[in-house]
């Protein structure tokens, strides 16, 4: 009887114990791609409204390395929020993801449903707030 019982219990244990790993091990975003790889970075401000594409490589370079350079650790549920401050997507010559969409919503949080992924801050945010002036001026 106490067998039957033992089975399930650990699972049990072990699906929490794999779902608490799966939840607490860090996120890099974009971590297998290099920034050669993307020909060009579609971006809408969900603030603005305002949509414009980045194809400088130097922008590109700057931008692509630095949300790789910050582990995210996931920090939250996602799911039923609405609101972003930036939609940010990498595409290549042929308008193809090379990392699927993801929100950037401050300097130290990104959303990828179904979860929050938030770091020490750093995020190029402001950045990419500048260059919405710059190529929007375009």
């Amino acid at each position: 009887m106490k067998k039957k019982a033992l089975i399930p219990a650990a699972v049990i244990l072990l699906a929490l114990v794999a779902a608490a790993g799966f939840y607490l091990t860090p996120k890099t975003f974009g971590e297998n791609i290099s920034p050669s790889q993307v020909d060009h970075i579609s971006v809408f401000d969900g603030n603005t409204g305002v949509g414009f594409t980045i194809d400088n490589p130097e922008d590109i370079q700057y931008i692509v390395e630095n949300i790789q350079s910050h582990p995210m650790k996931r920090d939250g549920v996602s799911l039923g929020y609405m609101g972003y401050g930036f939609q940010v997507s990498y595409l290549d010559e042929n308008d193809k993801d090379v990392i699927p969409l993801f929100l950037l919503n401050s300097d130290d949080t990104i959303r990828k449903d179904p979860f929050f992924y938030r770091c020490d801050g750093g995020l190029c945010f402001e950045y990419l707030k500048t260059m919405e002036e710059a190529y929007s001026a375009e």
